[in-house]
């Protein structure tokens, strides 16, 4: 195993720290803290032939999590709904047609159809066809609490994102990348 690395600050080959951060794994100089590498722990995976699914009830954070999907190439098809049960119309005509479905971003407090019993639904509708469940991210403003966090077990595989009080476009699309990206390489078949 390699000890040293040259620091360019130093102007020397030095010993070194190692730092996980930010999806991230920084090599700083023990001396003078330059950085002197940095790896990316995950790259997102390649387009798949499948899609992605969102449910959310507010047009701004449906267009950011879209694009951000699109902009990364999570899936080869991106599509957005304002309901839990529009995103369920959808998935039992893809699950019917032998469509891939690669994640599912859920809104857990939704009109029409609520985050929870959507994803119950599809559950499901796997069972009935026999299929792979789809990863899900459940995605909130509110705190995660003990019942969740039980209902996530339930419906696994599923995480949990908080959206923030105030998410800013850049944030919340960096916060998706980095969630989904892992659930997908976790869980892609």
């Amino acid at each position: 195993m390699e000890n040293t690395k040259y620091c360019l600050c130093c102007g020397e080959d030095v010993p070194f720290n190692s730092v996980e951060r930010f999806e991230r794994r920084e090599l700083t100089c023990l001396y003078c803290g330059f950085v002197l590498d940095v790896k990316e722990l995950w790259q997102p995976p390649g387009t798949s032939g499948g899609y992605a699914l969102i449910a959310e009830d507010s047009q701004n954070i449906r267009e950011i999590i879209s694009s951000t999907l699109e902009d990364r190439k999570f899936s080869a098809k991106v599509a957005a709904y304002e309901n839990g049960l529009e995103l369920i119309s959808s998935y039992s005509k893809l699950v019917a047609d032998h469509t891939a479905v690669d994640v599912a971003i859920i809104d857990l407090n939704m009109p029409v159809m609520d985050g929870l019993t959507a994803a119950r639904t599809m559950r499901a509708l796997e069972v009935q066809h026999g299929i792979l469940p789809v990863p899900i991210v459940f995605f909130s403003a509110m705190k995660a609490d003990d019942a969740l966090r039980v209902q996530m077990e339930l419906l696994k595989p599923a995480r949990y994102m908080n959206k923030g009080s105030h998410p800013g476009t850049g944030k919340l699309a960096e916060r998706v990348e980095v969630l989904v990206g892992q659930l997908m390489k976790e869980y892609r078949k």
